[in-house]
């Protein structure tokens, strides 16, 4: 085996152990956060005002720091990245006023977003051929890890709670804080660098910021944000939110705020976990019809969000939804990550996939808004449903910009 081979598999290794770290940190942080802002009294609606204006709030800076890593490389604004969501996690039980709770998810959404940028084109860059199969492990060892991440939330918030009915949230972000600080001080240890990976020499460092794209890229962005749109009036907050009231209002129950926010987090770790799992399993073997199956599953996608707020059994109406994942995202995000590095060009890949997924993400501005006023309609056996209705369907919609890929 080459020097190159040798180099590109270890720095796989040290992505998929900063992904599995990262994984467990991001469960915790994920699954709390909206029961926590509930905790302090905010609304579905204010909640999704704050992850609107988290998404707002990184949309340039995203983009400017994919073309700032085709200059100055990737392992400074990944390293960077996990340092500030470490600090923004710790910081989220100290300082539960509003404002302050909205600057924070902005800071650790920014801190999210270039991460997974960076965390896409190192894996290309290191192995173009086995792209898929890479991201499906790293990414798919990550949402696992995340699904752990959220039932160790509940157990932590549970089992150190202060009273008997009262979960305490902090400790829950105080342990992801200490996981992200491993995760850091791990990659900017072991990763090493590529020799002139990011370095253009002076075309790139001569080039101007711009949100030129290739016309597929264009596709790729109008899919994007139609999808994201969907998906997170559905996501978000709405989806712990959702099972929240469900698990309450379930007759099969009666259970203490402790033990209904113990069963949210076992529904997020099985959300994240088979859909991990899948993607372990599927990335590696996605080698023909990629096209067909990228617009069959995202719709498959859509429908069975649609579908889950009109089945009554709690066991059935969270066994059809893990499925928007587990033969959904699980087969047709790897097919994502695929066709956005193939049509990225070479001399400014950085750029070009963070402008593609910043611009497509823009939908994370009106899909939460949307859940929050959306919340409330009483649709669907629970009621609660209408996000999940209606941000299915926006999810079907957007396979259909794929037919022109």
């Amino acid at each position: 085996m080459d020097d190159s081979r040798v180099e590109s598999a270890g720095a796989i290794r040290v992505l998929l152990f900063t992904s599995i770290v990262y994984g467990l940190a991001f469960g915790i942080y994920e699954s709390v956060l909206p029961l926590y802002l509930g905790s302090l009294g905010i609304g579905a609606l204010a909640m999704g005002v704050m992850f609107a204006a988290a998404a707002v709030g990184v949309f340039l800076l995203r983009i400017y720091v994919g073309h700032l890593s085709d200059i100055f490389g990737r392992k400074l604004f990944y390293s960077l990245s996990l340092v500030i969501a470490a600090a923004a996690n710790f910081a989220t039980p100290l300082l539960p006023m509003f404002v302050m709770q909205a600057m924070l998810k902005t800071s650790r959404e920014a801190a999210a977003l270039v991460r997974d940028t960076m965390h896409s084109v190192l894996l290309y860059e290191h192995n173009a051929s086995r792209f898929m199969g890479s991201l499906g492990l790293t990414i798919g060892a990550e949402h696992a890890c995340q699904g752990v991440g959220s039932l160790t939330a509940g157990l932590l918030a549970m089992f150190v709670a202060s009273t008997s009915s009262a979960p305490n949230y902090a400790i829950p972000f105080v342990f992801s804080t200490i996981l992200l600080t491993i995760a850091a001080f791990g990659f900017a240890r072991f990763y090493r660098e590529q020799t002139g990976a990011a370095d253009g020499g002076a075309q790139v460092r001569k080039a101007k910021f711009s949100l030129k794209l290739p016309p597929k890229l264009w596709l790729l962005v109008a899919f994007g944000f139609i999808f994201e749109l969907g998906l997170f009036t559905t996501h978000c907050h709405i989806m712990p939110l959702y099972f929240q009231k469900m698990i309450e209002a379930s007759p099969l129950f009666d259970l203490d705020a402790r033990q209904v926010m113990l069963g949210v987090m076992i529904v997020m770790c099985l959300h994240r976990f088979t859909s991990g799992l899948a993607m372990m399993i599927a990335g590696p073997r996605l080698k023909h019809n990629l096209k067909g199956l990228f617009v069959s599953f995202v719709f498959f996608e859509g429908v069975v969000l649609a579908v889950t707020p009109f089945i009554g059994n709690l066991w059935i109406a969270v066994s059809v939804w893990l499925m928007h994942d587990m033969l959904g995202a699980a087969i047709w995000s790897p097919i994502h990550g695929h066709f956005i590095q193939k049509h990225s060009r070479q001399e400014s890949r950085g750029a070009d996939v963070s402008t593609v997924m910043g611009l497509s993400q823009l939908g994370r501005i009106g899909g939460p808004l949307l859940g929050g006023l959306l919340w409330t309609l009483p649709i669907g056996v629970y009621g609660y449903g209408g996000p999940f209705l209606v941000g299915g369907v926006i999810v079907a919609i957007s396979a259909l910009i794929l037919l022109k890929l």
